[in-house]
């Protein structure tokens, strides 16, 4: 009859590899992939890129829009996203190019007989959605971020440029912070209880707001667009799969204009491709 061996306690691990079953396992190395994943999970990476955006809690949070420094831009940037194969592309029409995908959204709305059903969900998971870029202060720990934000939020935005009671918010001696809630409603965020805190400030001393305006994101170099031809390679696969795969097998996929966390998630993406 065998002997039982004690277990191996966490204290109790060599650091030198060790053989089990004919492989040499190094548990220091083992060690380090494993924090690294675990890391990677639960949202710490040191991913620098990510930290420059404003994360939207559930819930309510303040931030106060700033105004653009750059002559003849707008305080926020503006582009649209198509979402092809689990990544986020800019739409090239923003630009004013032309959009082989825009074009493959329009041609898959005119599709009729048994594939009409994929091709119309295949439409709209590829539909063109609009984003909105702004700069602005974090007012739970003051530092200055980019607001990246869908239709529903940026038109709570510019509703106080053109309310008589409000007016100029990014104003920076007389306008008003923003309160951003975000209240979930089964799949998608609702930010329709957001807008302006009634009482107009200053946005902060002389000395905070100049180092805000130092600190100023460049939003408009968020926008790059992916080469034409990469693109339309990639709406002829997805047209084919249209023609090719057979019928019934399709998944349909919701999406929302103001889905801010599936945005996020892959916002990386927008500045490799």
């Amino acid at each position: 009859m065998k002997s039982k061996r004690a277990p191996i306690l966490a204290c109790d691990t060599p650091s030198q590899p060790i053989t089990t079953n004919k492989t040499m396992v190094n548990l220091d190395e083992l060690r380090k992939k494993y924090e690294q994943i675990q890391k990677a999970q639960s949202g710490g990476g040191n991913d620098d890129f990510l930290k420059k955006f404003f994360m939207m809690e559930e819930g309510t949070s303040v931030i106060r829009v700033l105004p653009t420094q750059e002559d003849g831009n707008e305080f926020y940037a503006e582009t649209a996203i198509h979402r092809l194969n689990d990544k986020n592309y800019h739409c090239p029409r923003v630009k004013g190019g032309d959009c082989p995908v825009c074009d493959l959204y329009y041609r898959l709305w005119k599709i009729e007989g048994p594939r009409k059903d994929e091709a119309q969900d295949l439409a709209r998971q590829i539909k063109p959605r609009k984003r909105y870029y702004t700069n602005v202060v974090d007012r739970r720990d003051g530092t200055v971020k980019i607001l990246s934000m869908g239709m529903k939020l940026f038109g709570k935005i510019l509703d106080c440029f053109f309310d008589e009671d409000y007016g100029d918010i990014t104003n920076l001696e007389e306008g008003w912070d923003f309160k951003v809630v975000k209240d979930t409603q089964g799949q998608w965020p609702n930010y329709d209880k957001s807008g302006p805190k009634p009482k107009q400030s200053e946005a902060g001393s002389k000395k905070e707001v100049a180092e805000w305006m130092d600190s100023l994101h460049d939003i408009h170099g968020l926008v790059k667009v992916a080469a034409y031809e990469h693109l339309k390679q990639m709406a002829m696969e997805l047209e084919a799969l249209v023609s090719d795969r057979p019928t019934g097998n399709g998944t349909p996929t919701s999406t929302s204009d103001d889905d801010d966390t599936d945005f996020l998630s892959n916002l990386k993406s927008l500045n490799v491709d």
